[in-house]
């Protein structure tokens, strides 16, 4: 960005000059001026010029003039958006493809896990929707059994009784959810505690003492678990590409800040860029302006 020019106009007025000048050039060409340019120590440089140009415009030679412009701040966010764009538009080519092959590498993982994850669950859903009910449940309930008739309530009621009491009930009792209620929790319970295994299909009430084996429960358990693992898995992903995102955008801002230091030192610590303009005044004068532009 460019602020306004300061601008310090020098006038040249030769009305007086001998005869013998003005029959060497041309009425209306331009006086020798001088040009002036900042160098990296400050210095200034000046040589004489003639032209008979309409207008000029010098600048220094690439030895003395100031540093470049400033290493601008676009490539952080760049690498906010991508991990390794940023790293990638300021030369670092190699870096940049890596980290921007790692995050698209992270998303694939992700939307691949979660996909499986996701498809995993409606499957084991589907499983216990297909071998466990709550009828089953209670009648067949150690609690229960052989009696027939019993509601949920009063499933609960004689659990409540029993929790805690200190003896060697097996199952320990756990509060119903429904699925209505909380269908994570509904599908969690029927699979992870013993209170539930009566519901399992191939659940027998007839083992004496009732036993908590169901073949049908540990297949269940077993679909939930990869389910689960899988969408943690999709999870992990997020935290590798959140991480190579970090990263981009710590290690683009230090390239940049440091760019710009080094650009600041090279001009000696201020950046001036300086330029003489020069235009022809009347048959005999002209016009130099030493121009100066803040950044």
């Amino acid at each position: 960005m460019r602020s306004t020019s300061m601008v310090l106009v020098l006038a040249l007025c030769a009305g007086a000059c001998a005869e013998s000048a003005r029959a060497a050039r041309p009425a209306d060409a331009f006086p020798a001026g001088v040009s002036v340019y900042a160098s990296r120590e400050g210095a200034a440089r000046v040589a004489g010029i003639a032209s008979d140009e309409p207008a000029h415009y010098f600048q220094g030679d690439p030895a003395v003039t100031p540093a470049s412009e400033k290493q601008s701040y676009w490539p952080v966010l760049y690498s906010t958006l991508m991990p390794g764009v940023g790293e990638f538009t300021m030369g670092y080519k190699g870096r940049g493809i890596a980290l921007m092959a790692i995050e698209i590498a992270a998303w694939t993982g992700y939307f691949v896990k979660h996909e499986d994850g996701m498809q995993g669950r409606d499957e084991y859903e589907a499983f216990a929707d297909l071998y466990w009910t709550q009828r089953k449940f209670i009648d067949d309930h150690p609690l229960v059994y052989p009696q027939t008739g019993w509601t949920q309530e009063q499933l609960e009621q004689e659990g409540q009784a029993v929790s805690g009491s200190g003896g060697e009930w097996w199952t320990g009792y756990v509060p119903w959810v429904s699925k209505e209620e909380d269908k994570q929790h509904y599908y969690e319970n029927i699979g992870k505690y013993d209170w539930f295994v009566s519901g399992w299909s191939d659940y027998d009430p007839t083992l004496t003492p009732p036993v908590p084996v169901s073949e049908l429960r540990e297949e269940y358990v077993e679909m939930r678990n990869q389910s689960n693992d899988d969408l943690d898995d999709a999870n992990k992903f997020v935290w590798v590409s959140l991480a190579a995102r970090v990263f981009s955008i710590a290690e683009t801002a230090i390239i940049v800040r440091n760019r710009r230091e080094k650009g600041e030192q090279a001009s000696g610590g201020f950046e001036l860029p300086v330029a003489v303009r020069a235009r022809p005044r009347g048959f005999d004068g002209g016009e130099l302006a030493l121009e100066v532009r803040f950044r």
